[in-house]
This record gives structure tokens, sequence and C-alpha cells, in this order.
């Protein structure tokens, strides 16, 4: 019988041999690189597909250059510890950023405002790594993803309408797998809460509050909507005939106001001819919330523009302190 035990080891130690002469005597190629003075070529980045409001975008890498497209989603950023390499301004008739989160944004690129159509080039000129925005830039998708990744998220509602800032936040945070620091904040938020529902239960019992806003038009009342603050967190009495949350407002006849007669009311105006007319008219003065001197003025950034982790833990005191006065405690 013929044995190829023989042929084998020298197939065998040929093998090895070109092996160890391919691969530098048993060195590996980054090894190589480093004796002869090379780097090593980088791990290439790795991908991850973040699912959003308008579909799914594939990202590379870790983003570290976030661009921010409006103020309530600055806010949501800041309060993951995330600083916007770019943040829009407060409004449209600001250059300057949202007061309550100037600070964190010291160090970033403000954009101006950004709606109903945003600076593309200033956008470009900020390399931003990944761009977010929500349903007011959805028709520019295609040329935003042009400059960077872009994601899309809009304020997460309940059944009712009413716009809910834990569950926004949470979804980003999901997004930008950042979940831990978004359920440690909420757990602080809601202690904030619960302290200021104890104070609000104890001193006005069942009596209601309505928010409404006076614009060079109309009066509106604004519905539950908005104001997920007011209603479920501090657990305020609705007034009458207040609007379903399905939309923000319904225009008000200051001949319906004595429908509603809140306790209480927050104002929002602009100033101007309209709001100072209606402090004159009799329906007005007739009110119990004016009567009682309960009438309280309020910021537009804050309480209007406002949504967030930020924005609300400042509203829950604002607003306790506006019902209860000195009584308030922080």
């Amino acid at each position: 019988m013929i044995s190829f035990q023989p042929f084998k080891k020298v197939i065998s130690g040929a093998l090895c041999l070109f092996a160890l002469t391919a691969a530098g005597c048993g060195t590996s190629p980054a090894q190589q690189g480093a004796q002869a003075g090379v780097a090593p070529a980088p791990a290439p980045a790795q991908e991850q597909t973040i699912e959003h409001d308008m579909g799914k975008t594939v990202v590379k890498g870790d983003p570290q250059k976030i661009l921010s497209l409006h103020p309530w989603i600055s806010d949501f950023l800041l309060s993951l510890e995330i600083t916007p390499s770019a943040s829009p301004s407060s409004g449209p008739n600001s250059t300057e950023f949202t007061w309550y989160l100037k600070d964190g944004l010291k160090d970033s690129v403000n954009l101006g405002w950004q709606i109903p159509k945003p600076n593309l080039e200033l956008i470009v000129q900020s390399s931003p790594d990944l761009i977010i925005g929500n349903q007011n830039f959805g028709e520019l998708n295609e040329q935003l993803s042009k400059i960077a990744p872009t994601i899309f998220i809009e304020p997460v509602e309940d059944d009712k309408g009413v716009r809910k800032m834990r569950e926004t936040y949470l979804r980003l945070a999901k997004m930008l797998k950042k979940e831990e620091i978004a359920k440690k904040k909420i757990a602080e938020y809601d202690a904030e809460v619960e302290k200021y529902r104890a104070q609000l239960k104890a001193a006005m019992a069942d009596q209601t509050v309505m928010f409404l806003r006076v614009t060079d038009k109309e009066l509106r009342y604004y519905s539950p909507k908005l104001f997920e603050v007011l209603y479920d967190d501090l657990g305020l009495a609705k007034p009458a005939n207040i609007p379903d949350a399905a939309k923000s407002f319904q225009p008000l006849s200051i001949e319906k106001l004595p429908e509603v007669n809140p306790d209480h009311i927050f104002l929002l105006h602009e100033g101007g001819d309209r709001v100072s007319s209606l402090r004159e008219t009799a329906v007005w003065k007739g009110l119990d919330a004016v009567k009682n001197n309960r009438v309280y003025e309020v910021d537009y950034d804050l309480w209007f523009q406002g949504f967030g982790p930020i924005a609300n833990r400042l509203i829950l005191e604002d607003a306790t302190e506006k019902l209860l006065g000195a009584k308030a405690n922080k």
C-alpha cells in the first residue's frame, strides 16, 4: 500500500512557508504598518438606522454636530445633555435664542428663525452630522438630506389630542440612544409636578383656569392640547365650554366670555389697541377672574412656543407662583 504521509508533510511545510512569507513571517498587516511607520486604516464607521416620523434614515457613526430646526427640539436636546451645533432663534420677530435656552446654546450657531423656509445656505455652512426637524420642514426632506442625514419628530399626542411631553422626550431619546438620561430627567420632573400639584390642590380646590390669547384679529380660547402642564400635570380644573383637544383653540367673541367666566385667566397678548379695548369693556370687567385680580400675563416664548422638559418645568413654577402668589414654595 502506498503511503502519502511524506507528501502531505512536504505540502504542509510548503504552505506554512508560503503563509509565513506572505504574512511577513507571522506579523499582522497592522503590525507591519506600525513597524513601517504607517498608521493602520481606521475602522469603518458603524451605521445605524433611525426610525422617525417620516420614515427611516441611515446615520453613520455617532453624530457629534446635531442641528435643530425648532426651539422645542433644542429644549429636548439640551435636556438630553446634547448641545445643538446650530439652533433657530426664538420666533419670527426675534434674532436671539429663546431666553431660557440661551445659556445652553452659547456655543451654538444661531440660524435665525427657520419657519416657513429654512436658510439652507446657513445650514450647509454649519456642517451638521445630523439634522432634526418637524413637520414644518417635511417638504424639504430631500434638500435637507443632501446636506446631512435628517430625521423628523412631532409631539406625541394622546387619544384626545393632548400633546405629551414625556412620550415625545422618550421617543427622541430612543432615536439618539439617550433613553437612560431621559428616564432620569422625567423622574426629576415628576417630583416637581407632585410638589406643585400638592400646593395647588390645597389652595385652589376646583377653581377653574382659562388660557386666553388676544391677537390683532380675535380672542382665542385654548384647549388642553398645548397645556398638558396645566390640566394634566398640575390637575387644574377646566373652565366651561373648553374646546376639544383635537384643535388648539377656538375663536371666541367678547359676548361669550361670561359663559366661560373662569376663576383664573392666563392671558397672552402682543399689546396694541385690541387688548386695551377689551379691558375697557363691561363684559371683561364683569368676569370673576378680573374682579378678583386673577388675570396673569404670560410670556410668549415660554408659554406658547415652549415645549420640552426645560420649558415645562419653568411653566410649572411660573403657573404655581402666579396662582398662589407669595404662598408658592419652590
